[in-house]
């Protein structure tokens, strides 16, 4: 499935369904954290990601119940554990199928 751009420059990640996922403005948040953990002492910067990730599962249980969420986060730690090539930063990880 093609990556299209939009007219604003901002990219868009196609998913089975044919639905459409805006991640400019993902990136761009991704960019303002990673500028302002600059300013915190690094023994505190673990306890940030974890939770900003604390954050991001408790946002996808209420959005898409316990079983899709354990199903993403199962596929999310099959990408990270086989230490596979990254994707590209304009894409999204897959996470729409299952590996194997």
């Amino acid at each position: 499935m093609p990556a299209a751009i939009s007219p604003r420059c901002l990219t868009r990640v196609m998913i089975d369904d044919d639905c459409s996922v805006e991640v400019a403005q993902l990136q761009l948040v991704m960019q303002r954290i990673q500028c302002t953990l600059h300013d915190i002492p690094p023994s505190q910067r673990e306890y940030i990601a974890n939770a900003l990730l604390n954050l991001a599962v408790s946002r996808m249980l209420r959005e898409t119940g316990h079983s899709q969420t354990a199903s993403i986060l199962q596929r999310l730690g099959d990408v990270v554990g086989t230490g596979g090539e990254q994707p590209p930063p304009e894409r999204a990880v897959d996470l729409t199928r299952m590996n194997g």
